[in-house]
């Protein structure tokens, strides 16, 4: 990705600060920092240290200093604070500038990534949660531009002292910029003229995996969200328990759902999974993706995630392998693999376009067979293999078909076939969700219903349950309308319905028992 190409020039090495350094702003005019009204020219190289993720943990005698990309660049008069040119990284790190000559000034790296305008666009900053959200930064020591031209090189050090940290972790948050940098390239590399959504990315090293106050470092796991505040995500970095900086896979897959809120549609329920559980099947697609994505933008076949003492044990995982027994629509496995491997044989750009055409526009919610229609139709030359692919998989079917209503891998769910339950306005429909494969989010904890909907207008929705059930709903067109979540063994609740397809998500929030059936009616 081609953000700035700049001048190239030799390095120098000198110290760095993180984190309070200050932000940035518009440029100054030349005469500031006692200008003789002559320019000089300031170039540099910035570089951090990238410490590779081997088989799950982190090889800290494997650090190599790699380019710090697209990374916002100041060069900052040291008396009074004002920025006297703001420039950019390019994709080898090198940077360049025209300020004063004989001004003395500092040179401020920010952990930012951004490009406004026309054309591709965006904004990716990474932040110190418990800092009150300030931009990580890096710095020169204070120099004087006399003499013309001038080279004064960054390097962000990782502060890793042979058996633990002992110096300043400055290079995580580059190392972090550098991932997003790498996955929006791959986007930018089929969609050329994409618009990025603002991304808050917020890391430190006091980020561990417990609930509680995210002002504290309480993030519980590293994570995206989509909230009303914008599209963030959160990055554990506790020393010796689970830092995620470096564990490119893991910031690439939540960026990967960061892509699906940008470009695509996500209806997954969210919460804790695992690579063996058996899945619902928005979760099972949406984890997949994350996982595959991590591949496909990193140009990897497997999946790293660093965690422990030390940081030296963790998940390893092979992308194209698939799952264990069972697999299905129902694994996160069996999910990526399909998607890896279709990346791998046909590339992205009719993947891309799967996602961003019909998977975000599907009367279904978002799971493979939705997927697997969209890529169908995206790419038809390719619809062999992809059948190949999903056979494979254990997942049957029409590749042409989002309802899935030829599937048979139903894994001794009550009610399954079909994956969605048909019911008719103005009758009672009965659906059934069980606990046998866990709570919450797992394969058959959800009840899917297709309702064809004859005309738009104001429907009434009743869900009623057994004594000790508490029922809740989703509404699915094209996207989710409406939910009910409430207290009691009934829901119900008056919603505007488009004409068409329209699908009814219903769970039971007690998860009480293994087979848990409720009425439902659509007046």
């Amino acid at each position: 990705m081609n953000m700035r190409r700049l001048l190239r020039h030799g390095a120098l090495a000198f110290a760095v600060c993180l984190g309070g350094c200050g932000g940035g702003g518009g440029g100054a005019p030349a005469g500031i920092g006692g200008s003789t009204g002559v320019t000089a020219t300031l170039t540099g190289t910035v570089t951090y240290d990238a410490v590779p993720n081997v088989n799950g943990a982190l090889a800290y005698s494997a650090t190599a200093p790699r380019p710090v990309r697209g990374a916002s660049v100041d060069v900052v008069d040291a008396q009074s604070g004002a920025v006297l040119a703001t420039t950019a990284t390019d994709e080898t790190g090198h940077y360049s500038a025209a300020v004063a000559s004989q001004a003395v000034v500092v040179v401020r790296v920010r952990a930012q990534l951004s490009r406004s305008g026309a054309g591709p666009n965006w904004d990716v900053t990474v932040r110190d949660n418990t800092q009150g959200n300030v931009l990580y930064s890096m710095e020169s020591p204070t120099f004087s531009t006399a003499g013309g031209g001038t080279t004064r090189n960054l390097h962000a050090p990782s502060g890793w002292g042979g058996t633990g940290y002992t110096g300043e972790r400055t290079a995580g948050p580059f190392a972090i910029l550098d991932t997003v940098y790498t996955t929006m390239a791959k986007v930018l590399s089929v969609a050329p003229n994409a618009a990025f959504p603002t991304l808050r990315v917020f890391w430190s090293p006091r980020n561990a995996p417990a609930t509680g106050q995210v002002s504290l470092g309480q993030i519980g796991t590293t994570s995206f969200s989509a909230d009303p505040a914008g599209d963030a995500i959160y990055v554990l970095g506790l020393e010796n328990v689970d830092t995620d900086e470096y564990d490119a896979s893991v910031i690439a897959h939540e960026w990967g759902h960061y892509y699906q809120h940008a470009f695509s549609r996500d209806d997954s329920p969210g919460g804790s999974h695992d690579f063996a559980d058996l899945l619902d099947q928005r979760l099972a697609f949406s984890e997949g993706w994350g996982n595959a994505w991590s591949g496909i933008a990193l140009n990897r076949q497997d999946y790293g995630d660093s965690m422990g003492p030390a940081q030296a044990a963790g998940v390893h995982e092979d992308l194209s392998a698939g799952a264990d027994a069972p697999r299905g629509w129902y694994r996160e496995s069996s999910v990526q693999a399909v998607l890896w491997q279709l990346n791998s044989q046909y590339g992205f750009a009719g993947i891309h376009q799967a996602m961003a055409g019909g998977l975000r526009s599907t009367p279904t919610v978002t799971t493979i067979h939705a997927f697997a229609a969209a890529f169908a139709s995206a790419v038809p030359s390719a619809q062999s293999g992809l059948a190949s692919l999903l056979v494979g998989q254990s997942i049957s079917g029409a590749v042409n078909d989002p309802w899935a209503t030829q599937e048979t891998n139903v894994a001794g769910v009550p009610g399954i076939p079909p994956l969605y339950k048909p019911a008719t306005v103005g009758a009672t429909a009965s659906a059934c969700v069980t606990n046998q494969y866990g709570a919450d989010n797992k394969l058959g904890s959800f009840a899917y219903l297709r309702v064809q909907v004859p005309t738009a207008r104001t429907y009434q929705v009743s869900v009623a349950g057994p004594q000790g059930s508490d029922p809740d709903f989703s509404i699915y067109a094209g996207g989710r309308l409406a939910a009910s979540d409430g207290l009691g063994t009934s829901e119900s609740g008056a919603f505007g319905l488009p004409a068409g397809d329209v699908v009814l998500v219903v769970n039971d929030a007690n998860n009480s028992s293994s087979n848990t059936c409720f009425n439902i009616s659509i007046n």
